[in-house]
């Protein structure tokens, strides 16, 4: 019994709201040890690394959700190698309930943990939801070079 009351009170508080990668990875460090280990696909990264135009991926996901545990990484990761100052990130923490932040919430009719939104020329081209199809970079090439409205 105590060593439970003693790990509750070690765990990171679920961060909720706007963040940004570096302060995921200092705060639970899970995802600064996975985001280490990944390597991603590298005709993926020569894509994204030369995208001209901006491009802003909404990332809304959860520090609890275990699909998140994996996926972020891999995503902090691909944009960090990929190294192109026209993809941005806005990474939203929600909670456990799905519930807060209500309004951004709502805006992205947020269902499952991580959603991936990827807007390019101000439409949403598409989303990568909990897991993805073939791999997290891949996916990003696939939505980005098949533009918004498509079947992917």
């Amino acid at each position: 019994m105590l060593f439970t009351s003693i790990s509750s009170i070690a765990q990171t508080p679920d961060i909720i709201g706007p963040t940004t990668a570096e302060e995921v990875r200092t705060q639970h460090r899970v995802f600064d040890i996975y985001t280490k280990r990944y390597s991603p696909n590298p005709e993926a990264i020569k894509y994204l690394s030369e995208i001209q135009d901006s491009v802003t991926i909404h990332v809304l996901f959860g520090t609890w959700c275990h699909d998140s545990k994996k996926q972020i990484p891999a995503f902090i990761k691909t944009l960090e190698e990929a190294n192109n100052a026209k993809i941005k990130v806005e990474y939203i923490a929600v909670s456990r309930k799905k519930a807060e932040p209500s309004d951004l919430v709502e805006r992205w009719d947020l269902k499952l943990t991580p959603t991936f939104i990827i807007v390019r020329r101000n439409k949403e081209y598409g989303r990568i939801i909990e897991e993805p199809i073939s791999s997290l970079e891949e996916d990003l090439v696939v939505i980005l070079k098949s533009g918004p409205n498509s079947d992917q």
